[in-house]
């Protein structure tokens, strides 16, 4: 269904800390916003910034144009939306699953919707609170490309960079675990090399404040070359050899100074995976990872 983007009438479900910054980021793009919450003592801050607080969840559903719902799961987002007075009030409305669900969750509940007259979309938010507030947070979406076009103003003030990933329901929140597996890995990464310098005698500021000088324009290069030689499967480059003997030494340092090794060496075990393919880009771990009888 085609809707105009501008000065629209949106429900906001649930009210945590992304559900309570989605319904902030509509207000501040000058969207009608309608909050319900379970506990209702959430909407205050929202009902002083301008949103309006429904008195039912059908109420709430019935006045808008747009539905979104942000829960804790798939449980919570049924036992909100299956009432039939609920449903109803959905009825010729777009309905966006932001809650954390699976991927088989998501497609039964597109299914539901489609069976009772609801457009849906199903997204993933990559980003903290902060972001959505600030318009830089991506949200990744997954159904009908028509319908996300016709709808891209409304979704675009939900966090500022709106990602089509699929016309599948239910692949936006398959896609988001590969931005998780860098996340959390990066992170992982940082802390192990905090530790290390904390065990050393080296002040972890200097640490944060060298890392971070590196972690920029040179660290986005290196992802961008070797993501090209991932989409190409050609990985003619520098000696992969010469990378695994020398994180060899990150383990024995960290053997030495009593720092947990989990981290390393399942690094270690991937280098080892990937040597002796020649002479080879440490992308070609890439080729050790999907080898299913590794």
């Amino acid at each position: 269904m085609s809707r105009s983007n501008a000065n629209q009438n949106v429900c906001v479900i649930g009210l945590g800390d992304m559900g309570s910054a989605v319904a902030q980021a509509l207000l501040a793009q000058g969207h009608r916003v309608a909050v319900w919450n379970r506990t209702a003592a959430k909407c205050g801050p929202l009902a002083e910034a301008g949103a309006t607080l429904a008195d039912s969840l059908p109420g709430a559903a019935a006045g808008a144009q747009w539905v979104v719902v942000c829960v804790l799961d798939h449980a919570a987002t049924l036992s909100l939306l299956m009432p039939d007075g609920v449903a109803r009030a959905l009825r010729g409305k777009l309905l966006v699953q932001l809650s954390t669900v699976t991927a088989d969750e998501s497609r039964a509940l597109g299914r539901w919707a489609g069976e009772n007259g609801i457009d849906y979309l199903d997204g993933s938010i990559l980003g903290y609170r902060q972001d959505m507030l600030g318009a830089r947070c991506p949200v990744v979406y997954s159904g009908p490309k028509a319908l996300f076009d016709a709808n891209a103003g409304v979704l675009a003030a939900m966090g500022g960079s709106p990602r089509l990933v699929s016309e599948t329901v239910g692949s936006a929140v398959t896609f988001d675990k590969a931005f998780y597996s860098f996340h959390w890995g990066s992170l992982l990464a940082f802390f192990h090399g905090a530790a290390l310098c904390h065990a050393a005698g080296f002040p972890t500021e200097l640490y944060a404040e060298l890392l971070l000088g590196q972690v920029g324009e040179n660290t986005r290069e290196v992802q961008r070359r070797y993501g090209e030689m991932i989409a190409k499967r050609s990985y003619k480059a520098e000696a992969l050899d010469v990378d695994v003997m020398a994180y060899a030494h990150v383990i024995a340092l960290s053997e030495e100074l009593g720092i947990d090794t989990s981290y390393p060496q399942v690094v270690a075990r991937y280098l080892d995976r990937a040597k002796g393919r020649g002479e080879q880009s440490l992308a070609t771990i890439f080729e050790a990872m999907i080898e299913r009888d590794a």
